[in-house]
């Protein structure tokens, strides 16, 4: 195996993991009171600086009300994804890193597929919806990718361990 330089790569430290981990899940539960049963708390109807907002209207580099709410969801979804990818395992040595590069680009890899065939077949706002998933869907894909690949190498190591 090749050595992997581990300078440069700045990894959140691993006590982060279930701060995501919290974030995610509080993000999916408000997104399910949002979108599936359409409540906008009224405390997160809020005056924002809007660079650009287009409802009735558009507006440039001024201050709109607006609910928050999606908003709050994004950034706990977001966060908390972030904070899970790339948060430091106990363990974190050149194996795994390399175990990150690879799991980075096939996770790259996977939704560009995603994103070309969704060019090709989907249209209108069912492309938009495409595209807001696709904030999230490229850690989603890294964290499923890098979990199996570690887990496999986890195992691999303890096979290797018990046959000595």
């Amino acid at each position: 195996m090749n050595a992997v330089n581990v300078k440069g790569v700045y990894l959140l430290p691993k006590s982060f993991r279930p701060v995501g981990w919290l974030f995610v899940f509080l993000g999916i539960v408000f997104a399910v009171f949002r979108f599936h049963y359409g409540m906008k708390p009224e405390f997160l109807e809020i005056k924002v600086f809007a660079v650009y907002s287009s409802f009735l209207q558009t507006k440039y580099f001024t201050f709109i009300t607006n609910n928050y709410s999606e908003e709050v969801i994004g950034l706990l979804l977001f966060i908390g994804l972030l904070f899970i990818a790339f948060s430091k395992e106990k363990d974190e040595n050149e194996e795994v890193m390399l175990l990150r590069l690879r799991s980075l680009f096939l996770s790259v890899y996977i939704n560009s597929v995603i994103l070309i065939l969704s060019l090709l077949f989907v249209f209108g706002l069912g492309f938009v919806k495409v595209l807001v998933l696709n904030m999230f869907s490229v850690f989603v894909i890294y964290i499923i990718v890098f979990r199996y690949s570690l887990s496999k190498l986890n195992r691999s190591s303890d096979v290797f361990i018990d046959l000595q």
